[in-house]
């Protein structure tokens, strides 16, 4: 049931509004680019490869207006981060009709039937016949952890590739309309299909043609940041149930688009986004919690203490997380956190604006994808 048939306080006519005037603020500070079209150009057998990172959010989003549509209730920001990198390739088949997913080696049920959803959907809008054929591969740079986002790397690194198959290289290029679809795979995949600084364009009652990623800022790179990487073996679906059930959900939704509105005049400062980041972050945890569901744990609380009281005595240093006990941290003072770090062992890794390490990994990666195709035609 859509979440606004059971809200009795959530003012969905406010939020609708509050978007259509985003969108048209975007429009006249040219963040925002009208959606363009393109026709299928099938080739049986032809595979494409595509690559993606993972964002990390500063205005986040938790629970879905239209379900069926993935489109969410209040508009999301997120910058591009280095700490992992998906590859994926797809190939289409005319005569077939089942479609294979395999990930890092494995068929994995899970992302099987979110891709089978969004294909289904793509399918019936470009009245598309056949099967696909995705082999993705994540490469982490750490070994385990919650909350650095690998879905949203997968998502659009797998709408790439299938959009590359489908359309062609013109299609493949533009970042907006492979959003679209990336949205079907996961929420947090329209943001990951832009470098640098982007926001999710989605509300309540909108265009879905319109309910996809715009980049509104380059990489800030005076700004250095780093993550605690930690696990939790709660997945993101649990955190969209529940936080929708709060008490504080709705007031947590609507300061969103007052936030938003701010920021596009002042051009999506960075500043404010560090801000924003780390209060959402603790709004986020505050609206989980209220329905009884925790997502930090014992390390990553131990690590928001001494950032807090690190906090209480200077200046300078940010923090956030997202649906995991993560911790994120930035600052446009190399010295605050290496000063921070003197007092906490955790693992921890340096993020960078390098975004080619992919590149190292093509070649044998494109040989992967060779056997497993030339394996599953011949079965």
């Amino acid at each position: 049931m859509l979440r606004w048939l059971i809200s009795d306080c959530m003012d969905i006519t406010r939020l609708h509004e509050a978007g259509e005037k985003i969108k048209e603020m975007l429009k006249k500070t040219g963040y925002y680019s009208e959606p363009n079209t393109y026709q299928p150009d099938l080739s049986d057998g032809k595979i494409s490869f595509s690559y993606a990172y993972p964002i990390k959010a500063f205005e986040k989003f938790l629970g879905y207006y239209d379900s069926e549509n993935r489109v969410a209730f209040n508009p999301s920001i997120s910058m591009r981060t280095d700490f992992s990198f998906c590859l994926a390739a797809c190939r289409y088949r005319k005569d077939e009709d089942k479609d294979t997913i395999v990930l890092d080696g494995e068929s994995d049920e899970k992302y099987y039937r979110k891709a089978k959803f969004a294909l289904d959907k793509f399918r019936h809008e470009y009245s598309i016949k056949g099967s696909f054929d995705f082999y993705i591969r994540r490469y982490r740079r750490y070994q385990r952890a919650k909350g650095l986002s690998e879905s949203s790397a997968v998502a659009a690194a797998v709408s790439r590739a299938l959009v590359s198959t489908v359309f062609g290289d013109d299609a493949a290029a533009d970042d907006v309309f492979v959003s679209r679809y990336a949205r079907l795979v996961s929420g947090s995949g329209t943001r990951a299909a832009h470098d640098g600084i982007s926001m999710w364009l989605s509300y309540p009652g909108m265009d879905i043609k319109d309910c996809a990623a715009f980049k509104v800022g380059e990489n800030q790179k005076r700004i250095h940041y780093g993550v605690f990487p930690k696990y939790s073996d709660i997945p993101t679906d649990s955190a969209h149930r529940v936080a929708m059930n709060s008490i504080f959900y709705d007031r947590w939704v609507e300061e969103k688009f007052n936030n938003v509105l701010r920021l596009i005049p002042e051009r999506f400062d960075i500043d404010d986004l560090l801000k924003i980041g780390e209060s959402d972050m603790l709004r986020l945890n505050s609206v989980l919690m209220s329905e009884g569901l925790v997502i930090q744990t014992a390390e990553s609380i131990r690590i928001i203490h001494e950032i807090l009281k690190f906090k209480s005595k200077n200046d300078g240093l940010y923090f956030t997380a997202d649906t995991g006990p993560s911790i994120a941290i930035f600052s446009s003072d190399r010295s605050i956190i290496d000063e921070f770090r003197e007092n906490v062992e955790d693992e921890y890794l340096d993020g960078t604006y390098n975004f080619d390490e992919y590149k190292s990994k093509m070649s044998e990666f494109s040989r992967e994808v060779q056997d497993y195709f030339m394996h599953i035609s011949t079965r």
